[in-house]
């Protein structure tokens, strides 16, 4: 709607917008001077002045048939009017100029066109020059100059009102009127409004509006506010109820009213019905400082229960509320903090849960440091914790990063029972890590250490011990950089750990040294349908305590294509482990001797089918065979089976099925479930039918067999990010969330 005036002095107006002209008022301006002959019997002379040298200041050009008064001063102009300013024209049949004013008054089949496709026919026209303002009376026209969330909307904007007035920035108001963003010649849907506003990269605000679709009202939105800016983002805008059925809540209406004050504070309302939960109220807000330093969002929704669900659950109300905030305080320092409270839900017996974060990070020319806070409750039982983490660099291959965690978790069981525990945790952690890199290798220092104490109470006892965990005092890493011996195209990699060990868990201390050698991946073509790749690995390890393990690995692959439409795939896969390690819980390796298989057959993007399996030749198991074929019969449809089949005994499995396909013009179906051979029908039935209505909008159905839901809801194709989340990925609307859109 925000067509652009003519190029003029950038002003911003005050003014009130005068009335609709009033077309008497201009034969004497316009019409050339009569003057009766002398006697009074003759015709009268028609005198007519000479036209202007040149258009009145801020004009490009002026013609018409019949032009009068003179550059300097006020103007006339009759019968094929035409005034071109900047990138835009006006053409209509009479106009006048107002020096004193700079405004001009066009009527009679007013047409402006501007440089960017937009364009109007109005009634009347009036534009000031000075303040380069439009105002148009009994106005139609259309406008692409409007962007929804960062995106410009595909096609146009069109619109029709009593008037409009429109500001050299973009800003216009139409007043009593609609918009809408299907063509003229078929509006399927269009919002009436009693004032609709237009701020570009701001919002847009409709008072009074009401939803139509065809001559039905769907909907009276009280207020309708969209945000337009590249903030708005951060939430999905939903301009239209949605309703559905599930058999969890039954029918539920989900109504969104939205705000918008600035973009540094602007939100939604949620007002929800469900027939079997309750109503659900909410609100969803967005802020920020207008210096750009900080900003944040705040949500909360409570789902009051009807009385039905309170005499199931127990439960009255179920409050979820979230707050998420970041703070700059300079360019060093910065702050951000997030909270969140879930009461006990209607469909869970879990306890109210409340978990608060906090974390401020400083950054230097060459350091870095974090101070950061948690705490959670559910319940009786809480956990509260605090992290300390400092990163330098001393130059660019020297670097420093210590870290150092406080945990304390407190955990109640059988809270209010005769058999009533507690368990009390506390501990400690700290971890520095000294990295050196060169040209041919890098290098670790790592000191970890876990430090602290269980307290376990019941009503008789009290156990107290260590906390279990890993000491690592220190540990050496050298990597070298990898290297090739070109001759052959084998990359190498070598690395050396040297480390001592405190291990909690198998109650051992030892120190521990480990060789690790790669060679690989090489890549080899023989001719123009095969290819290998080969990778092996050496590992050893000896230990303080005079064991010692070593492990061999082996990876192989085998490419073979068979012309245009098909090809093989043999992957194989060993580790050879020798030897005893006595820190299972740390270094623990395993044995394996496996080979993949995958073959796939295709037709361009036509078809293709995809069958795999493996082979365990260790445990002599072969595993299942997979198989998938994707078929697209044409440019918009696509079918999708998928199956599986256990060679040992339990045969196959049921066959998953995903299709798309377009049903006539408007209409498309997308289909995703699963046919079960043993009960001989259809399971988890999903259904996504979309109707399009004149390229304009579309009304979404969505059925879910799994949770009963059938969903509705209305998407503007005009508006890119209205598009999304339907379909074969899209999810419930009734997630775990009521609140969410």
């Amino acid at each position: 709607m925000p067509v652009a005036p003519p190029t003029a002095v950038p002003q911003t107006p005050a003014a009130t917008p005068t009335g609709v002209p009033d077309p008497d008022s201009y034969p004497s301006l316009v019409r050339p001077l009569i003057t009766p002959a002398p006697g009074g019997s003759e015709a009268p002379v028609i005198q007519e002045t000479e036209a202007p040298p040149s258009p009145p200041p801020g004009f490009g050009r002026l013609t018409a048939d019949r032009l009068y008064g003179n550059a300097e001063g006020d103007m006339d102009a009759d019968g094929h009017v035409l005034i071109v300013s900047g990138d835009a024209s006006i053409t209509a049949q009479r106009a006048h100029y107002d020096a004193a004013t700079r405004t001009i008054h066009a009527i009679g089949n007013v047409h402006y066109v501007a440089a960017n496709g937009d364009t109007a026919v109005a009634q009347a026209l009036q534009y000031d020059v000075a303040r380069d303002r439009i105002i148009m009376d009994g106005v139609q026209g259309q406008t692409s100059a409007v962007a929804f969330q960062s995106e410009r909307i595909h096609g146009y904007v069109y619109y029709k009102g009593e008037r409009i007035t429109i500001d050299h920035n973009g800003h216009a108001v139409l007043e009593r009127g609609w918009v809408t963003t299907c063509a003229l010649n078929h509006v399927a849907y269009h919002v009436t409004g009693k004032e609709i506003e237009i701020r570009p990269n701001d919002r847009l605000v409709a008072h009074g509006p009401a939803l139509y679709l065809g001559k039905f009202l769907v909907a009276g939105l009280g207020i309708l506010v969209i945000p337009l800016t590249p903030e708005g983002q951060r939430r999905q805008t939903a301009i239209a109820p949605r309703i559905g059925y599930n058999s969890i809540y039954g029918v539920f209406l989900k109504n969104y009213i939205n705000f918008y004050s600035s973009p540094f504070f602007y939100g939604t309302y949620h007002i929800d019905f469900y027939q079997k939960a309750g109503i659900g109220l909410g609100v969803d807000l967005y802020f920020a400082r207008r210096d750009g330093m900080g900003s944040g969002e705040f949500s909360i929704y409570d789902l009051h229960s009807n009385n039905s669900q309170f005499l199931n659950t127990g439960v009255r109300n179920s409050l979820t509320s979230t707050l998420t905030s970041e703070r700059v305080f300079s360019h060093h320092v910065t702050l951000s903090a997030n909270a969140s409270y879930v009461s006990q839900s209607l469909i869970t017996s879990i306890p109210p849960t409340l978990s608060a974060n906090v974390n401020v990070v400083h950054t230097g020319a060459r350091s870095t440091t974090s101070y950061g806070g948690t705490i959670t409750s559910t319940g009786p039982s809480s956990s509260v914790g605090a992290l300390f983490n400092h990163n330098i660099s001393f130059s660019p291959i020297f670097s420093e990063n210590v870290s150092l965690q406080l945990q304390y978790n407190n955990s109640v069981f059988g809270s209010g029972t005769p058999f009533e525990s507690t368990s009390n945790s506390r501990s400690v952690i700290f971890q520095s890590d000294t990295r050196y890199s060169a040209r041919a290798f890098d290098a670790d220092l790592l000191v970890s250490t876990d430090h602290g104490q269980t307290s376990d109470t019941t009503a008789t006892s009290e156990t107290v011990q260590p906390v279990v965990g890993l000491q690592k005092v220190p540990e050496l890493t050298i990597r070298s950089r990898p290297f090739n011996i070109s001759s052959i195209r084998l990359p190498i990699q070598l690395s050396l750990i040297d480390g001592v060990y405190d291990d909690g868990f198998d109650d051992i201390t030892t120190a521990r040294y480990e060789l690790n050698g790669q060679a690989g991946t090489a890549l080899y073509r023989f001719g123009d349908s095969v290819t290998v790749s080969g990778l092996v690995g050496v590992i050893q390890d000896i230990y303080g305590t005079g064991d010692e393990r070593g492990a061999i690995t082996e990876q192989f692959s085998l490419e073979k294509f068979f012309g245009n439409h098909a090809d093989n795939t043999l992957a194989y896969q060993m580790q050879s482990v020798r030897g005893f390690t006595p820190m299972p819980a740390y270094d623990l390796l395993v044995g394996y001797d496996q080979i993949n298989e995958n073959l796939n057959i295709y037709n361009g993007s036509a078809y293709r089918f995809t069958a795999t399996t493996n082979y365990d030749f260790k445990n002599k198991f072969l595993g299942s065979i997979n198989y998938q074929l994707n078929v697209s019969p044409s440019p918009n449809s696509n079918v999708l089976l998928g199956d599986s089949y256990d060679p040992h005994g339990t045969g196959y499995g049921p066959l998953q099925i995903t299709f798309s396909t377009p049903i006539g013009r408007d209409d498309y179906l997308q289909f995703l479930g699963n046919y079960d051979f043993k009960l001989h029908g259809l399971q988890g039935q999903n259904y996504f039918l979309t109707h399009t209505v004149n390229d304009c909008y579309q009304i979404r159905l969505a059925y879910r067999q799994a949770l009963h839901e059938l969903d509705v809801s209305f998407a503007l194709l005009a508006f890119p990010s209205q598009a999304v989340n339907f379909g074969l990925t899209g999810n419930s609307i009734l997630p775990q969330s009521f609140g969410s859109p």
